[in-house]
């Protein structure tokens, strides 16, 4: 496991995250949680040693399941937490975050992860309701208050980057990046290069659609959002396998599996500090993480860069 720095603190991050959402129990199907433990404590086994959960994540339930899982352990690893999104009494999912939601949102995640100071604290998305000077200065004041030890964010523009900048500094940005999702090239990632703000990227295999398990579109059961995923009908589902199939060679060639290449390709930034992977069971973490890091050919960054194209925007 390779292990990289997160600039401007004192974090060193495995290059490969593990991920809660899928273990949540919520978004993604139904959960066994025996397999979910075995899978956290088969990532310390692989030598992951960075955690990414969040509040809204089963309703707390990841927080949790990991902290439980992790026992010990929790208090030596690297854990990132995220606030920032609630549920309202009508069951819709709404931005929240004002100074006193942050405040009680802190306290309520290091109960439940039994920890006295999250290591990473990150705004889960951006609430135009609430201006972020006055969220940035509640966050001093847990960061002040030794409860909260680095700030980070997640799905900000470099303008909301920019922005939340003024008043507090910004170790990372979690970002949906991917051969599949590539528009973070645009504006983010240089701005976060430029600014030693590290990525840490999410749904680097697509949804799952880059890890070649699917050869026809896939019918996920009532829960499951992929199920009304734009990326799984029909004609952008056909693109994709199109883009898989020319892809795998070029896996092939290296000795590594798709899923495997398309983590090594984001990783090929050195910008990117974590690549988070979701896993549900511990064969599924075991491919993600093992011959991750590939020394591109040239050449084959051009391969792969005239596959994609079509999907570059």
């Amino acid at each position: 496991m390779e292990y990289r720095s997160l600039k401007n603190t004192d974090l060193q991050v495995s290059s490969i995250g593990f991920g809660t959402w899928p273990i949540s129990g919520h978004g993604m199907g139904p959960v066994n949680e025996q397999k979910s433990a075995d899978t956290i404590r088969h990532a310390l086994e692989l030598g992951i040693n960075f955690f990414d959960t969040a509040d809204m994540y089963g309703f707390g339930y990841a927080e949790e399941l990991l902290s439980r899982t992790l026992g010990e352990k929790r208090k030596e690893v690297v854990i990132a937490t995220k606030v920032g999104l609630e549920w309202d009494d009508a069951g819709n999912l709404r931005r929240n975050l004002r100074p006193d939601y942050i405040v009680q949102a802190c306290e309520n995640s290091l109960r439940r992860l039994r920890l006295d100071h999250i290591d990473l604290y990150q705004l889960h998305w951006p609430d135009p309701d609430t201006p972020i000077e006055e969220t940035m200065v509640a966050l001093q004041k847990l960061v002040d208050a030794g409860k909260v030890r680095y700030v980070g964010v997640s799905n900000f523009s470099e303008a909301q980057l920019s922005e939340a900048r003024k008043h507090l500094p910004v170790c990372s940005n979690q970002i949906e990046y991917s051969m599949l999702e590539r528009s973070p090239e645009e504006k983010v990632i240089p701005y976060c290069s430029q600014n030693d703000i590290g990525i840490l990227a999410y749904k680097a295999l697509g949804r799952g659609l880059l890890t070649g398990r699917y050869q026809k579109r896939p019918v996920f059961a009532e829960g499951d959002w992929r199920k009304d995923d734009p990326e799984f009908q029909e004609e952008r589902f056909a693109e994709i396998l199109d883009i898989v199939n020319r892809l795998k060679p070029i896996a092939d060639s290296y000795g590594v599996t798709l899923s495997q290449l398309a983590t090594a390709w984001v990783l090929r930034l050195p910008v990117v500090a974590s690549v988070i992977v979701g896993a549900r069971q511990p064969e599924q973490l075991e491919e993600s993480s093992r011959g991750a890091l590939i020394d591109f050919k040239d050449e084959d960054l051009a391969a792969i860069e005239n596959i994609l194209q079509p999907r570059k925007t």
